[in-house]
């Protein structure tokens, strides 16, 4: 099968777990606000969610060398369609452990894989910006849909319906893997090697992307639920208007990364997070605050996805060993975003004012900026003192 066309049954498979996730999985933790919990409370949950993830690693390793890439996919696609049931029963502290160990299992297995099968399906490094842009539109548009869908269930039908709607969704989402054949992304190391070889600019780059991810996807949804007045078809309207936006501005995104644009698109995203930042944290004083906060948000998102995940993604191409690299990059990942929500829930807790907790996760668009800058060349002089004869 051509390449394009099996990056785009994969992409058809992402739209499909995006779909089930942005119904679902999105209005998690506006869920547990529901059941009562505070906001620091809910956020150090993801966090304890996360530092299993890390933990469960190892497991996730031995699971991949049984069953195969695109076995761990639809493994990982079928525990996360498990996961609601514990969380409709997370008003207990039993139903609140079960639905974290199930999540933490799933993502364990499922996105190092996915990203791996993505590098593996991508055409060449030339298209790179045009096929994650690509991607990304697709997840836009997901998420204008996915947060539509949800909210409307959530509130006509009730949490357990919309819920398994979610999930009946998310097992769909296995069929385009199915057509995908034999995945090659390297072979599946071991622990050990997966420390020795692992890339360190693609870990630190994923722990700034976690770190930053800490403020925009987890206290940002939750602080705006609370600001819409804790209504799930509010907060599903105002995320599927932002996704809109953010579905926009993707394609021009990838186009000026292909035209060797990269570092002047990685600024202008940076200095856009920045304000980004700062209009979530001044949105608390209104509900139509935080929904212009959250529509220019995705706009810079939609700038932000191609320029993260092309320059990934062509790391990891590169390496040799996709699924390697991506392992230790999504132990990166988990390590930033924990480390932020912990910060976030410390920080809401010692504040009056919820909205501030995101600011900690900007602390991060420095350390990006760095990762993902282009190495200066070196000097012509340099050059010349290097061949320079003894």
């Amino acid at each position: 099968m051509p390449p394009l066309n099996r990056f785009r049954l994969l992409t058809l498979h992402a739209a499909l777990f995006g779909l089930s996730t942005a119904m679902a999985g999105g209005f998690a933790g506006a869920y547990l606000l529901k059941l009562g919990f505070s906001l620091p409370v809910a956020l150090a949950a993801y966090g304890v969610l996360l530092v299993l993830r890390f933990g469960l690693r190892g497991l996730a390793i031995t699971i991949v060398r049984r069953v195969g890439m695109a076995g761990a996919l639809r493994l990982g696609v079928l525990i996360g369609a498990v996961e609601f049931l514990p969380l409709l029963m997370a008003g207990s502290l039993a139903g609140l452990l079960a639905w974290i160990l199930l999540v933490s299992l799933a993502e364990a297995i499922y996105w190092p894989a996915f990203h791996a099968t993505t590098v593996t399906t991508v055409a060449g490094d030339d298209n790179l910006g045009r096929q994650v842009a690509e991607r990304t539109m697709v997840g836009a548009v997901v998420a204008v849909a996915g947060p539509l869908a949800g909210g409307l269930l959530l509130a006509g039908l009730g949490e357990a319906a919309g819920f398994g709607i979610a999930a009946l969704v998310g097992l769909l989402s296995i069929l385009p893997v199915a057509r995908l054949g034999r995945i090659e992304a390297g072979p599946v190391p071991r622990l050990g090697e997966v420390l020795r070889g692992m890339d360190r600019r693609g870990v630190a780059t994923f722990a700034a992307d976690g770190w930053i991810a800490s403020g925009l996807g987890f206290v940002w949804p939750m602080v705006m639920f609370a600001a819409m007045g804790s209504s799930y078809q509010a907060f599903g309207l105002a995320n599927a208007a932002a996704g809109l936006v953010g579905a926009a501005v993707s394609p021009w995104c990838g186009r000026a990364i292909d035209r060797g644009q990269r570092d002047a698109t990685l600024a202008l995203v940076c200095a856009a997070l920045a304000v980004s930042f700062a209009l979530r944290a001044a949105a608390a004083w209104s509900p139509l605050a935080a929904a212009l906060a959250n529509v220019t948000g995705a706009a810079i998102c939609g700038l932000y996805g191609p320029v993260l995940y092309s320059a990934v993604y062509a790391r990891a191409r590169r390496s040799g060993a996709p699924y390697r690299f991506h392992l230790a990059a999504e132990a990166g990942w988990d390590c930033g975003a924990a480390g932020g929500l912990f910060v976030a829930a410390a920080v809401a807790a010692l504040v009056p004012v919820p909205a501030l907790a995101v600011l900690p996760a900007s602390l991060g668009i420095g350390a990006l900026y760095l990762c993902l800058r282009a190495p200066r060349p070196a000097r012509p002089d340099v050059l010349a003192e290097g061949i320079r004869p003894a």
